[in-house]
């Protein structure tokens, strides 16, 4: 019987690139598309500001577009690499028990460390010289603002819910099967250096979000999400952590704006006991790290 070769099984890596740009580019115009039109069925509008439901209108269009833009161009790209759809990503394995454990900690430690780093991030500031740029990510900054607070206004918990499954599931399979599963796996294939890999996917991550002022945060996220698929070979643990942060982050949001907090002018130094409480998840992280990279080696 003939075999019948993947289109870009032991193609040039340059072209392997290129063909995921282009599976990104055209999966994003494809369902950004459908996604505006299924919007304006729906709220016969093609702006979310005078949607009768801004907040459905955003999370409708957002999950299109993180399907479009992340997880088709993954699954094809897998597809083309060697006739499979969830191998090249590692999807078909399943993470050790031990390893997922450790990511349910994790998940609640490391919540304050972000915090302290994007109060320390959003307080930096471009050099004179590049004030035009500063001033741009200031309005991205205020866009992306603007986008979050619609879909937070409504405090209630059908919107908790919606915003779990919109603001965290979606993007955690949609995203991680795009950098951790496609283009990590790529670099560590072409460069045969898996650390290098892991940063590199990290500043593409925490760069596509255009999120500036949340720059380095994201970039330690991602290269913590990065470790996890290279200590278990399986996409479903970053996918896990993926999930868990951005659920708890959206339900401590909704739990202090619950209590009348300004969550956006709030300084998590300012709350007491901060300190202990930072120093004691950073311990605590450390030592689950440890555990997890101890952990793999005996695994492997």
């Amino acid at each position: 019987m003939k075999y019948n070769r993947p289109l870009l099984e032991g193609k040039n890596f340059i072209i392997q690139l290129v063909v995921l740009v282009m599976l990104i580019l055209v999966g994003g115009i494809i369902f950004n598309a459908l996604g505006q039109l299924v919007a304006y069925a729906a709220f016969h509008t093609m702006d979310f500001e005078s949607a009768s439901n801004p907040a459905a209108y955003l999370r409708l269009t957002q999950s299109f577009g993180s399907i479009g833009m992340f997880l088709c161009p993954a699954l094809v790209f897998s597809f083309l690499q060697d006739g499979r759809w969830l191998n090249y990503t590692a999807a078909n394995r399943s993470p050790h028990h031990l390893l997922a454990n450790t990511v349910l900690v994790l998940s609640i430690t490391l919540l304050p460390l972000v915090a302290i780093l994007e109060q320390w991030n959003a307080a930096m500031h471009l050099p004179e010289w590049m004030s035009g740029v500063e001033t741009w990510m200031t309005q991205m900054e205020e866009l992306m603002g603007k986008v979050t607070e619609t879909l937070v206004k409504d405090h209630s918990y059908a919107t908790l819910c919606f915003n779990v499954i919109a603001l965290a599931l979606i993007p955690a399979v949609c995203e991680e099967f795009l950098f951790r599963g496609t283009l990590q796996s790529l670099l560590t294939k072409q460069w045969n250096k898996p650390h290098l890999a892991i940063w590199i996917t990290a500043l593409v991550f925490s760069t596509i979000h255009l999120q500036f002022y949340g720059f380095i945060p994201r970039l330690l996220l991602g290269a913590y999400l990065g470790y996890l698929f290279y200590w278990s070979r399986s996409l479903w643990l970053p996918i896990l952590a993926h999930f868990l942060h951005n659920a708890l982050s959206i339900i401590v949001s909704y739990t202090l704006m619950g209590r009348g907090i300004d969550v956006d002018n709030m300084r998590f130094t300012d709350m007491h006991g901060s300190t202990t409480l930072v120093i004691s998840c950073l311990v605590v992280s450390a030592m689950g790290l440890a555990f997890m990279w101890r952990t793999q080696k005996e695994l492997k």
